[in-house]
């Protein structure tokens, strides 16, 4: 540890909860600008599974560090430094990161419920890797602040510098998005409810497969899936065509194509929907139940709410689809007899409920 007049300096160390009091104390002296404070400033330390609840870090610096899983709620980071840190599946409930710099911070899985990013800086950056001794060459990699499967609910990134940052899956009900820079940002899969877009830059944002309500009509020139559902009639004709080319083997009719539509909340049980591509598409509180979904392409697919109890997803594949309040009771997976495809679902992980 280093010390002067003004900082603590601690590097590459494991910080326990005893010694996290006592730098907290002495950083929140610092940011009340009493003279016996000193500046928290550390780098690649891990802070994993601590309990932060209404400390005052404003104006630290936290450097590449890991606070993966620690109760972090009313944590005030305003105007601190946490370049390349790491909040996995942390509880930021409430915490505070007003004009932070968050560049190349990983939130995923992490609770953010009216946690407060106005004007925090969460653009992409590089990351200097190797380097250690003589053989090792350096590499610069970009790497995107994240908010992958975070909750969002009711938090307020008003001017937040966005860009090209990582959303997919994140669940954003009432989140204040008001005067964002989101060009380039991935909203993939994304539930956007209510969520506040007032003069926000979407240019070449990524919004596939995400999920909206209550939201202005005008956005419809600019989303990749579109706000309604799809037409009912255009529908039947297209799975009419597609019944076509599955029994024909492909001579006749059309094989159908759902990729990056909105499915939402529509009544597709006991359908024979075998082979179709459904990839990026928000599937929402849709009902597929006793559906034969044999084949089919669920890729990054908004499934949250969605029943697919019982039905067929032998040789499907779910890579990186929102699975969320998903019914798969009874759901037939494993390999699809004569093809060797089998089920694909996320991270490899088959659920308890659904049937090989």
């Amino acid at each position: 540890m280093l010390t002067n007049s003004r900082n603590v300096v601690l590097k590459r160390r494991t910080i326990g909860q005893d010694a996290l009091q006592k730098l907290a104390n002495a950083h929140g002296r610092f940011a009340a600008a009493r003279r016996d404070g000193r500046r928290i400033i550390m780098e690649h330390c891990v802070l994993a599974g601590l309990d932060f609840q209404g400390m005052c870090f404003a104006q630290a610096h936290f450097l590449g560090c890991r606070f993966t899983g620690s109760n972090l709620v009313e944590t005030d980071f305003s105007r601190a430094r946490l370049f390349a840190s790491s909040f996995e599946g942390a509880d930021l409930t409430r915490a505070n990161f007003t004009r932070a710099d968050l560049r190349a911070v990983s939130f995923e899985k992490a609770i953010l419920t009216q946690a407060c990013f106005d004007q925090a800086d969460l653009r992409m950056s590089g990351i200097i890797s190797g380097g250690d001794d003589e053989q090792e060459d350096v590499a610069i990699r970009d790497v995107r602040s994240s908010f992958r499967n975070a909750r969002l609910g009711e938090a307020d990134l008003s001017n937040a510098r966005l860009k090209n940052v990582d959303f997919t899956g994140a669940r954003l009900k009432e989140t204040q998005l008001n005067g964002a820079d989101m060009r380039g940002t991935r909203f993939t899969g994304a539930d956007l409810d209510s969520v506040g877009l007032s003069q926000a830059w979407l240019h070449e944002a990524d919004m596939r497969g995400a999920s909206f309500s209550n939201m202005d009509a005008e956005l419809s020139g600019i989303l990749a899936t579109p706000l309604r559902p799809i037409d009912p009639i255009r529908l039947n004709n297209a799975l009419r065509r597609h019944a076509a080319w599955v029994a024909s083997g492909g001579i006749e009719g059309l094989r159908a194509d759902f990729s990056e539509h909105n499915l939402s909340g529509l009544d597709l049980s006991g359908r024979s929907l075998a082979t179709i591509s459904f990839a990026r598409a928000n599937l929402r509180n849709t009902n597929l139940s006793g559906a034969v979904l044999a084949a089919c392409d669920f890729t990054d697919t908004n499934l949250r709410g969605a029943d697919l109890s019982g039905c067929d997803l032998r040789g499907a594949d779910l890579s990186g689809a929102h699975l969320e309040d998903t019914c798969l009771d009874g759901a037939r997976t494993g390999v699809l007899p004569e093809t060797g495809m089998k089920t694909i679902f996320p991270e490899d992980a088959l659920p308890a409920t659904a049937a090989v």
